[in-house]
């Protein structure tokens, strides 16, 4: 177009992007901190104040809330129960502006095909990262899960590096934080990938000299083993119960929403509170048939990759898979918060730069899906700027709530299964194929 230099547009429209990713971090770092509000680092307190009282108390028993949490993180804060709580926060809310720039490299020279990643590829990486709503409420609140997404995206570059055995004990560590990250170990369970699972099964070992004579059997049988199959199979604890809330982003969480009205609905955007399901009997046997035949999905695409000729093709391909098993966690899992989708960073990271290095050979359909989804599970717009649109007839002034009541973060993650499934199909389909293109092409 006559009088357009069209290098210079894109010049200006990336240091838009820019400014605005700055800005959204800045402005999100301002409105939700520790030093504005004590609230944030509530659930960290919990687990410090159950954590001292087990020390004190001695051996035995873990608190009752250790559901949520595998033995290592109670372990981890042992030695800091006698330090002033205020001082604890620090140690978890400021070194995470060291953990997440550390992640974002290892996933950057993790997923480029080139050997020295160039930096419009971190930069790429940076602005997706930055503006990824599950990102800026971890760092809110200071979550265990930003120190699981950095050893995810440390397993993975020591993946890449095919050190193997040291992914397997990556993987160990980040489930054993919390224990959704274990369908990692599953996975490569799942493909046979026996260094790393030796990796794994060396780092149990070693889990259980160490913690057998703190629990003793019994007690790591209870919260190694028992209480993750009750997290995903009973009906009893908070999460669990047939019960609505906007913040259990996950298939059985947007099933039991589909389940209450529009004004259940209103009273929760108000209340915060949880809302009991009507005809939760039926919500749950509609949760149990899609999560099987998800599953079946799932498993029909791990076991029927063939060979791939050519290095990149086969990396990427692995890549998605990896994607596709993180995601599964929202598919499986009775409940998770919103933050815990900062584990679905290393995906739209993943599928992100492989469509800056290769998008046109990919289906147009793959890559809307792709932005959609990052544009529905990122919340671009900060929740604090939504609220402050008029007052909706229904829920009032509260739209970033009703936002997560509609579900809108969970239909993200279904719309990146799907850009994933059409660019695996494609690599099935041509092998090779990225390894006959220069990055870029």
């Amino acid at each position: 177009m006559k009088g357009i230099r069209w290098p210079a547009l894109r010049h200006l429209l990336v240091l838009a992007v820019v400014a605005y990713s700055v800005l959204h971090v800045a402005y999100s770092l301002w409105r939700y901190n520790i030093f504005v509000e004590g609230r944030q680092s509530l659930d960290l307190w919990r687990v410090f104040d159950e954590t001292a009282k087990w020390r004190a108390a001695g051996t035995g028993p873990l608190p009752l809330h250790a559901v949520l949490y595998p033995p290592l993180y109670y372990l981890l804060l042992w030695p800091l129960t006698s330090w002033e709580f205020r001082h604890v926060v620090y140690l978890f809310y400021f070194p995470q502006f060291i953990f997440f720039p550390i992640a974002v490299v290892c996933l950057v020279k993790a997923i480029s095909p080139l050997e020295r990643p160039r930096p419009m590829e971190y930069l790429f990486a940076g602005v997706l990262t930055a503006n990824f709503q599950p990102l800026l409420e971890t760092l809110a609140l200071h979550k265990v899960e930003g120190l699981e997404t950095l050893l995810i995206c440390l397993a993975l570059y020591a993946l890449k590096k095919n050190r193997r055995a040291l992914t397997g004990v990556l993987v160990f560590l980040a489930a054993n934080l919390k224990y959704l990250p274990g369908i990692l170990g599953v996975y490569f369970v799942l493909k046979r990938d026996w260094r790393v699972v030796k990796g794994v099964l060396v780092s149990l070992l070693v889990y259980l000299v160490v913690l057998i004579p703190v629990f003793g059997a019994s007690g790591i049988a209870t919260y190694v083993f028992r209480y993750p199959m009750t997290m995903l199979f009973e009906h009893e604890h908070e999460g669990t119960r047939p019960e609505a809330s906007m913040e259990f982003q996950t298939l059985t969480g947007t099933i039991n929403r589909w389940f209450v009205g529009p004004e259940k609905m209103a009273e929760h955007v108000r209340t915060q509170g949880y809302i009991v399901v009507p005809h939760a009997d039926v919500a749950l046997r509609m949760a149990t048939v899609l999560k099987v035949v998800l599953l079946a999905l799932y498993l029909y695409v791990i076991f029927r990759a063939r060979r791939r000729d050519g290095r990149t093709t086969q990396w990427v391909s692995s890549l998605y898979e990896i994607s596709l098993t993180l995601l599964m966690i929202f598919m499986i899992a009775q409940a998770t918060r919103v933050h815990y989708a900062i584990l679905l960073l290393p995906a739209f990271v993943i599928v992100g730069l492989v469509f800056y290095h290769h998008g046109r050979l990919f289906p147009w359909t793959a890559r809307l899906f792709f932005w959609v989804a990052y544009g529905l599970t990122a919340m671009v717009v900060p929740g604090g700027l939504l609220n402050t649109l008029p007052p909706h007839p229904l829920w009032g002034q509260h739209h970033s709530f009703a936002y997560l009541w509609m579900s809108f973060p969970f239909y993200g993650y279904v719309l990146l299964g799907l850009s994933i499934l059409l660019c695996y199909r494609t690599l099935q389909r041509s092998p090779g194929l990225l390894d006959s293109r220069e990055p870029g092409g």
